[in-house]
């Protein structure tokens, strides 16, 4: 599927921690996502039934575009977490990702938190340095944001990673615009 890019908009508040939980929950009520089609084989099996089944449709897959010199003896990880993600009841954005925890939910609902700097999951501020360059201030408008964004001046750190900006209404800031790259 590949990843997809996406941008939320929330009211402006202190907390960035409590922005991005509201942006999720936004998305998510909305049905800003994506949704894998739920495992309805592993939820009818054991976890062990489902893992020897898995494991044996791997093995019959490897054999025959390899030959009989397949690796037997392939690791059950993912078919044990498959198993556990089928079971998971989606009622909230993390239970969302919680099952289906290979592909992501495509939205800004696959960023969990804010940190300082780009990471992996997590929403990082856009460097006071790049606003300046991109913007002509620390303080740009949502509008000038959303441009930026659509006309890829304001790149985003990578896949799987997330940003944001705060957005002003001349001096007081207005909102805070997610925006980021994840799914697979």
């Amino acid at each position: 599927m590949g990843a997809s890019s996406w941008t939320s908009r929330v009211p402006y508040q202190q907390d960035v921690e409590a922005a991005l939980e509201l942006a999720r929950q936004d998305a998510y009520d909305r049905g800003e996502y994506y949704r894998a089609t739920p495992n309805t084989q592993a939820r009818t099996m054991s976890e062990e039934d489902y893992v020897a089944w898995e494991m044996a449709e791997l093995r019959r897959a490897l054999a025959e575009a390899f030959g009989d010199d397949a690796d037997a003896d392939a690791d059950d990880t993912m078919a044990r977490d498959s198993w556990r993600a089928a079971q998971v009841e989606v009622t909230d954005p993390d239970s969302l990702l919680d099952a289906q925890i290979y592909s992501g939910a495509h939205s800004v609902i696959d960023m969990t938190g804010v940190a300082p700097s780009p990471e992996p999951g997590m929403v990082a501020p856009v460097p006071d340095d790049v606003l300046e360059e991109v913007f002509g201030t620390c303080r740009p408008a949502a509008d000038a944001i959303t441009g930026a964004i659509a006309g890829r001046s304001l790149e985003d750190f990578g896949r799987w990673h997330g940003a944001y900006v705060v957005a002003y209404d001349g001096e007081h800031p207005e909102s805070i615009v997610f925006f980021g790259s994840s799914g697979d």
